[in-house]
């Protein structure tokens, strides 16, 4: 049985959205009684007289407001009033309120919730913990899937679930018949993102890895990415590296050089880690024929895709 009032929170979005998914089946109110607000767009005023209105057609309804945590920052005399609603709630409506952060319990909305609602705290996964996630997802379906075509998966969308669900939707349906996802299904259906393939592809250019440079540039120009496009980005990308092995030769820490280039602080420690193994010479040099290619190109001595090739193959 569904609780009157239940709040949610937790900063895995994915994972929030299934718990509100699971509660409003367990409710057994139907679609057309479950009323769905995003506080950083609606107007509370709305919600508040859809709290303490019942249904029409049914006896029982559903309201589920998520970004919450924006009720910290409505006005005073909004606050009270859901204070007053959370102490009192209307019997024939079920509120689902659904924050990003742990609940702020000196406030009076905060001290209410935690008072009258039943709480419910969502967990992220660590990334070893998502392979068996995603096969018991599939096995609830019916379908299997390869360890390898797992981690695939997971490089490919970057341990997005909400992109997980949506690529392994498509990959469910191309193999509906076998029931069973393989390594090959995943590399032909599911995109890497470019920041992905640039690193990866700018990482084998500098060390010299002209096959599997060239393998990565010739995915991407068959997902129809402009050569122009990939050129800006690993000259981005090169800049970058050099940019950080100056960064530390000034003995900054990975979490200024984070601060430095607004990336997260892992990020920063693969970028810190590929930097001190490249050579800063080779690099300037990449640089350089990046330059000079990307001026050929403009002033059309050399067609975009074939001259991007030659510098690939020559470097």
């Amino acid at each position: 049985m569904l609780d009157q009032v239940t709040t949610i929170y937790g900063n895995n979005k994915y994972l929030t959205n299934q718990e509100v998914r699971r509660l409003s089946l367990l409710s057994k109110i139907d679609d057309f009684n479950i009323s769905k607000y995003d506080l950083t767009e609606a107007d509370f005023f709305d919600i508040l007289e859809d709290l303490n209105t019942g249904s029409l057609f049914s006896d029982e309804k559903l309201v589920i407001i998520k970004e919450a945590d924006e009720l910290f920052k409505l006005d005073e005399s909004f606050q009270l009033s859901l204070v007053k609603y959370l102490k009192n709630p209307n019997p024939e409506v079920y509120l689902i309120l659904v924050f990003k952060e742990l609940l702020n319990s000196t406030s009076n909305i905060g001290k209410a919730i935690l008072n009258y609602t039943k709480i419910i705290e969502i967990k992220d996964m660590t990334k070893d913990m998502f392979p068996d996630y995603i096969k018991k997802m599939l096995k609830e379906k019916e379908y299997l899937i390869e360890t390898d075509a797992v981690n695939e998966l997971l490089v490919r969308t970057d341990y997005d679930l909400i992109l997980v669900e949506q690529e392994l939707e498509k990959l469910m349906m191309f193999e509906s018949i076998s029931k069973k996802i393989e390594l090959d299904t995943v590399v032909k259906l599911v995109s890497r993102n470019l920041e992905e393939n640039i690193y990866e592809l700018t990482n084998n250019l500098v060390i010299g890895n002209q096959i599997k440079t060239i393998e990565i540039y010739y995915d991407l120009i068959a997902r129809s990415e402009d050569p122009i496009r990939i050129i800006n980005s690993i000259g981005n990308k090169v800049r970058q590296l050099i940019q950080t092995r100056l960064l530390l030769e000034d003995n900054l820490s990975q979490e200024q050089i984070a601060e430095k280039f607004n990336i997260k602080s892992g990020v920063a420690y693969y970028l810190i880690k590929s930097a001190k193994e490249l050579d800063l010479k080779r690099l300037e040099d990449i640089l350089e024929k990046l330059a000079r290619l990307d001026f050929d190109i403009k002033t059309g001595k050399i067609d975009k895709k074939i001259g991007l090739e030659i510098l690939i193959l020559g470097v």
